[in-house]
């Protein structure tokens, strides 16, 4: 009962805010900094939920924590990022051997430092990408991976969800971070397919969850945490 009571008053409170909320509060979501007052490499590892503690690994055993702080951008994979390319990896395995485990340890004796700064160096650029610069069309810009480039777009979301009675005047837009291999895909039949009609050269989108944050030595993305750590961009990294 007491329970229900806290819930009942919770969810009256809510409603109460919400009502006192004029239009453009409701639109804008109010004011916000996107600056913090550190780097890049100490804005992860401070992050309180500690969304990046296996990113700093990563970072830290591949000795890329200067690199970190000398690109314009980083497109940061999160821990769930990297826990999927892990779980890959380890279905793989046991489709040979059913016994044999792949965890972080196994990562970390399988990649040589230099295999890690590759495999973080898809994710950086040595220019600074901002929302304010893009549009759906994108930019390709090169990583700081010699031979692989990027499309970044910037895109209106399609859920319909978003009309909220006419109080949104417009959808919001997200960026994306796209690997393009063969040609860009292109919409046919209702699917996005490569031109060439080879399923094997879909390209890979990831949508950022969070984007824009200014660091002192940088700007930094969020990727969704959906996205396989560098497996997902079938990259030449094994």
């Amino acid at each position: 009962m007491k329970n229900f009571i806290k819930y009942s008053f919770a969810t009256f409170l809510s409603i109460l805010l919400l009502s006192s909320c004029t239009k453009d509060q409701i639109i804008d979501g109010g004011v916000s900094n996107p600056k913090v007052n550190m780097t890049t490499y100490d804005y992860l590892k401070s992050h309180p939920r500690g969304l990046f503690d296996t990113l700093i690994m990563i970072i830290d055993k591949g000795e890329m924590k200067d690199l970190i702080n000398s690109q314009k951008t980083f497109f940061a994979p999160t821990d769930y990022s990297i826990n999927a390319f892990i779980s890959i990896r380890q279905s793989e395995i046991r489709r040979v051997d059913e016994r044999k485990n792949f965890n972080l340890d196994s990562l970390f004796k399988q990649f040589t430092p230099q295999m890690l700064r590759d495999s973080m160096s898809v994710y950086l650029f040595s220019d600074e990408i901002v929302r304010d610069n893009l549009d759906a069309t994108g930019k390709s810009f090169n990583s700081a991976l010699n031979g692989y480039s990027f499309l970044i777009t910037l895109e209106e979301h399609s859920n319909n969800d978003y009309d909220a009675g006419g109080l949104i005047p417009e959808r919001p837009k997200f960026m994306y971070y796209n690997r393009v291999i063969g040609q860009r895909d292109v919409l046919s039949a209702g699917q996005m397919q490569d031109p060439s009609g080879n399923a094997n050269l879909l390209d890979v989108k990831t949508i950022c969850q969070t984007t824009g944050i200014h660091t002192n030595t940088g700007v930094l993305h969020v990727l969704n945490n959906s996205h396989a750590w560098i497996r997902s961009l079938k990259l030449n990294i094994k």
